[in-house]
């Protein structure tokens, strides 16, 4: 029974040798891979290939290559080569050397290893320029070499030098394995989960670190099988073996032959080629796109279409330089057109409205918008859908085609700023004042409930139980409206509650006709004096007081007190108010000025207001004689014209 503190390591180790057998195999498969590819001597097979060759090799390293003499192919003569190379291995000492010499006789030279006949060199065997005698004088050396290496190797004396070697090298693999491992880990924890990191960096990064992980076990394995001869010819015949299965010709287009290798390669540089693209716009994003452009539908709409464009265009020229000529692909390119005019007829539709909403950008990414019954966020518009966020954080795919051929309310598009109606409704013994009053002081209480345009009570009539209104306020995030209304309406309950202002439910009269209790009633109401008066009628000049009253009410709630001015420029004055300064425009410098448009921007951030609303701000400054242009030929507005205060003029 182990303890069980032992138990977590164990499960740690367990976990551990799981996930490096995982990476040797995934590191085995693609050193296969990567070596059977690397074996091919071109990307593209002409029809018409020269004569094959053969290779002599000792215990999987090739020394050289064989061609094919008349009555004998490339594969027999180098069969026969490296039978007799493995049988002098094996039959002679591991002490005494093997015999290695040239000899030309009668025409022809030959070379022989221990007096026994290996291979004669012809002319198919080396290149123009070099005799047999030196082509076979330097394939002598290489077979020197290579026997007294193979003896070295066999020796037991060897296996134990490899037997430390390999060790050094494991420790050595699972040092780097478990540094990349804890940078990996220490990465994430510190960097990665932190806003500034940029968004590619994340990306990237881990995976990068991973297939780094993987390469330190791909070395490795190449390390150990070069030490071992059986594991290099185990090698050689798995490549040989992917050679023979996957070289073969394929497909011939233009009288260029491609293989299962050369399709499988071409495919691999195309997903190179698209790793690569998408890589490089993450990064002209993040790094360029997001300082120049702050809107983030058109960061996408560019982003997009270079990613679009740069992948075509590495299409292109990796077709033409793998010898494919694009003029082939226009049946193909035909018969796509008519598969798109019937049987792909909404694929095509939804890609050419995803164009449509790039260049038009009637929906941007980040909006608010409204589809039918489906409300939320754009998070992603694609080529053939787009992303909406819910506001139940619910991700909904949406054809691009139905954003562009059905009605969209889109909350974002060019003014964020939208108006609220809650409906409010009071008992008819409710005075009308203090009902104003209250409603617009719990509206002007919210924080995001915007102070310029005033918010309004709109009195919009008599209803069968009730008085009948409706709050009217302005915001600037549409996306929170139905929170917003929500706190409202906690503070309108809060409030009329407090001031006693009751919420009428909706009430019957009912009419009893009894003649016996109408006489007693009758007889009862002449028996007892009246306590009370009818009202008298109100005269035309009490009625135009009254009026006047309730108009100056609303007229005081959507004026702008001196008071709120005298604020407003002590706030525009003060140390986090507008930058005053000399600015310079053409050949004149402006002492002591500010910018209107800049102007305008701080009034809606720090006051609450619409842009609109900043510049009436503004131009009600301007009338009272609080700044004015620096040369008097401009009321206050949105652009970049200069504005000074009176108590600044020299």
């Amino acid at each position: 029974m182990l303890p069980q503190s032992l138990l977590p390591w164990l499960a740690r180790l367990r976990s551990f040798w799981l996930r490096a057998g995982l990476l040797c195999a995934v590191s085995l498969l693609i050193s296969l891979l990567g070596l059977g590819i690397a074996r091919q001597p071109g990307m593209a097979q002409p029809a018409t290939s020269p004569p094959p060759k053969a290779d002599v090799l000792i215990d999987g390293r090739v020394l050289f290559r064989l061609g094919s003499i008349d009555g004998f192919t490339a594969e027999g003569r180098a069969d026969f080569a490296n039978a007799d190379l493995q049988r002098a291995l094996q039959t002679t000492p591991l002490d005494r050397p093997i015999r290695v010499i040239v000899v030309h006789r009668d025409g022809l030279t030959t070379i022989r290893a221990n007096n026994r006949h290996l291979l004669t060199v012809t002319g198919g065997d080396f290149m123009t320029g070099v005799t047999p005698r030196e082509q076979a004088d330097k394939w002598a050396e290489i077979l020197r070499a290579a026997l007294q290496q193979a003896q070295r190797e066999r020796r037991p004396a060897y296996y134990r030098e490899v037997i430390w070697r390999m060790l050094a090298a494991l420790t050595m693999a699972l040092a780097l394995y478990g540094t990349i491992r804890w940078g990996r880990r220490r990465w994430w924890r510190r960097w990665a989960r932190q806003p500034g990191v940029l968004s590619y960096r994340k990306r990237l990064v881990p995976p990068a670190l991973l297939c780094l992980q993987a390469g330190v076990w791909l070395a490795f394995l190449i390390y150990v099988c070069e030490l071992f001869p059986q594991a290099r010819t185990v090698r050689y015949k798995v490549f040989r073996f992917l050679e023979n299965t996957f070289n073969n010709a394929l497909l011939t287009v233009d009288e260029q032959a491609y293989s299962l290798i050369d399709i499988f390669k071409l495919i691999l540089l195309i997903i190179v080629l698209w790793v690569a693209v998408r890589g490089l716009t993450a990064l002209v994003k993040s790094r360029f796109l997001q300082a120049a452009i702050p809107d983030r539908g058109v960061q996408d709409a560019i982003a997009t279409l270079m990613q679009f464009g740069l992948t075509g265009l590495g299409l292109f020229i990796l077709l033409q330089a793998w010898g494919i000529d694009l003029s082939a692909l226009a049946i193909l390119a035909s018969v796509l057109g008519v598969g798109l005019g019937f049987g792909l007829q909404d694929i095509a539709n939804n890609f050419i409205s995803g164009w449509i909403l790039l260049i038009e950008r009637p929906v941007q990414v980040g909006d608010f918008i409204n589809l039918d019954d489906l409300l939320g966020t754009v998070e992603r518009i694609g080529a053939r859908s787009t992303e909406i966020r819910t506001l139940d954080r619910v991700s909904i795919i949406v054809p691009n085609a139905e954003l562009v051929q059905a009605r969209v309310v889109n909350w974002s598009h060019g003014h964020p700023v939208s108006r609220l109606h809650l409906p409010l409704s009071v008992a008819y013994h409710s005075p009308i004042k203090k009902v104003h009053a209250v409603a617009i002081e719990a509206a002007q209480a919210h924080p995001e409930v915007l102070q310029y345009p005033r918010p309004r009570l709109r009195f919009l009539g008599f209803g069968e139980s009730a008085l009948d209104f409706d709050l009217l306020v302005w915001i600037r995030e549409p996306r929170h409206q139905f929170d917003i209304k929500s706190d409202l309406y906690y503070l309108l309950e809060a409030n009329l509650r407090q001031h006693q202002i009751e919420i009428p439910f909706p009430q019957r009269d009912l009419n009893l006709r009894t003649p016996h209790l109408k006489s007693m009633t009758t007889s009862w109401h002449e028996d007892i004096e009246p306590l009370e008066t009818e009202p008298a009628i109100a005269s035309p000049a009490n009625l135009l007081a009254t009026v006047s009253s309730y108009s100056a009410i609303l007229q005081t709630s959507k004026s702008i007190t001196a008071g709120e001015i005298d604020r407003l420029v002590e706030q525009i004055r003060g140390p986090n108010g507008l930058t005053i300064q000399d600015r310079r425009f053409r050949l004149t410098v402006y002492q002591n000025c500010f910018v209107g448009s800049e102007a305008v921007t701080w009034i809606v951030k720090t006051q609450k207001a619409t842009r609109e609303e900043a510049i009436r701000l503004g131009q009600l400054m301007v009338e009272r004689g609080i700044f004015h242009h620096v040369i008097d030929e401009h009321p206050f507005k949105d652009e970049y014209l200069f504005y000074r205060f009176y108590e600044d003029e020299e």
